[in-house]
């Protein structure tokens, strides 16, 4: 399974905090001899290059299943290569012990995004080629970590397939009273005042992943960022519930869930109760 290097969560992280996410026309695999969250390092031998694979919905599969070429509507937050990725053959003395795949934003140089470990260690001779075969990269984004499905399949064809999706300048905050999944939300709260709660997306009021409540752009190794300012709920005019999760929408009613969360403990609102808050940085999102 390919992980985010670095730099990937760092680009993604600032795309959720309203900057431009700059991504290639096609993505440039690599065998590498090593390879982690900070980059990677390419074998080397005569001949050898990277490969491109041209991001596009016929290049890497939407999320209802390999090989597909339709736009995601699936629920596995995942993107497998639909095409076998084939190196060119190897020129005299071969190329020097591969273990790992990495991916790149250019043909040489360049950013490393991603990495994984390659099926079994290689070594490939002179005049030989190397094939991962159909379906055997895999991307997978955010199954566990509370993105929801929307967000999965909208961020996976951006990233792999070339679509169209921009992040909304400002984010809506929700309380729910029911477990929410993936898939679903929970039972949001109505009434007694209640409102949802902005959220601006910008470098100011979501930390860079080098800390909390940093306003730069992000340079660290957490891939996280979260709220720079308490977001305070109104004053419940009437009893609210119990309150157990917290959900990130594209819109001040209706709209698309983003992300979910669980409260750090379940919380019982009554009527002229002190206004829920979530303090800074303690409303967070994590791309790793």
């Amino acid at each position: 399974m390919s992980k985010l290097t670095n730099f990937a969560e760092n680009a993604l992280v600032d795309f959720i905090r309203g900057q431009s996410l700059t991504l290639p026309a096609s993505w440039y695999f690599a065998l590498c001899s090593s390879a982690d969250d900070t980059g990677a390092t390419e074998v080397t031998g005569t001949g050898y290059a990277r490969v491109a694979v041209i991001r596009a919905l016929t290049s890497f599969s939407g999320t209802q299943g390999a090989t597909t070429t339709a736009v995601s509507t699936g629920t596995s937050h995942e993107t497998r290569n639909n095409a076998a990725i084939t190196w060119p053959a190897a020129g005299a003395g071969g190329w020097t012990a591969a273990t790992k795949l990495a991916v790149f934003d250019a043909s040489s140089g360049g950013n490393c995004w991603f990495y994984m470990d390659l099926p079994a260690a290689v070594t490939v001779a002179a005049a030989s080629v190397y094939t991962l075969a159909v379906s055997a990269v895999l991307f997978q984004l955010g199954l566990t970590g509370g993105m929801t499905d929307y967000l999965a399949n909208k961020m996976i064809d951006l990233i792999w397939r070339a679509e169209t999706f921009t992040w909304p300048a400002t984010t809506y905050v929700r309380l729910v009273t029911t477990t929410p999944t993936n898939a679903a939300g929970g039972v949001e709260v109505t009434g007694g005042a209640y409102t949802r709660q902005a959220l601006t997306s910008s470098l100011t009021d979501l930390s860079g992943t080098q800390a909390s409540g940093s306003t730069a752009a992000s340079s660290g190794t957490s891939g996280r960022t979260s709220n720079n300012a308490a977001i305070t709920f109104p004053v419940p005019s009437a009893n609210w519930g119990t309150l157990t999760h917290a959900e990130v929408l594209d819109a001040s009613v209706l709209g698309n869930r983003l992300w979910w969360a669980p409260l750090g403990a379940p919380k019982t609102v009554n009527a002229g109760a002190i206004s829920p808050t979530f303090a800074a940085n303690t409303l967070g999102f994590t791309f790793a």
